[in-house]
Order: structure tokens, then C-alpha cells, then sequence
């Protein structure tokens, strides 16, 4: 009984083996589908971050006005302003 359960897990590891090769095909064809889909992706983080700051930017400006708290959020906005003239 182990025996035979042995032959079926090494055939299905055959198989799968098989399904592996039928959909990535060579390995440069792989490489290149990793690496352009690696870059897609770098794109992707830099653009979202890109917008959170964005909008962190736009909420500190917009929170300067409120009575509480506005001196605080102003402050911070202008140290942030110092801190990087050339943006």
C-alpha cells in the first residue's frame, strides 16, 4: 500500500513537473516575464508613494487651519518646506 502511494505522489510530481514546463516554457522566456514583471511593479510602488505623500502634503496644509491643533500642523508644514527648498 505505501509502495503504490509512493508510485501515485511521484507521478503526480512528474506531471506537475510537466505542467510547469508547458506553461513557463525556456528559462529565458521566464526570466524575461520575472523581470518585466519586476519592473511593473517597482513602477507601481513608486507611483503609490508618490500619492500618499501627496495627499500627507495636502492634509498637513489643509490641517493648519484647524483652531486646535493648526499652530502644531503649520509648524510642521513649514519644517517640511525648510527641509527640502528644491521639491
Amino acid at each position: 500500500m505505501a509502495e503504490k502511494k509512493s508510485k501515485m505522489g511521484s507521478i503526480s510530481l512528474v506531471a506537475f513537473a510537466r505542467a510547469l514546463d508547458k506553461a513557463y516554457g525556456s528559462w529565458s522566456h521566464l526570466a524575461a516575464r520575472s523581470f518585466v514583471s519586476g519592473v511593473f511593479v517597482g513602477l507601481g510602488a513608486t507611483i503609490g508613494f508618490a500619492a500618499v505623500v501627496i495627499i500627507i502634503g495636502y492634509l498637513l496644509s489643509a490641517l493648519g487651519y484647524l483652531p486646535i491643533v493648526g499652530d502644531f500642523f503649520t509648524r510642521l508644514n513649514e519644517f517640511i518646506n525648510s527641509a527640502t527648498p528644491n521639491i
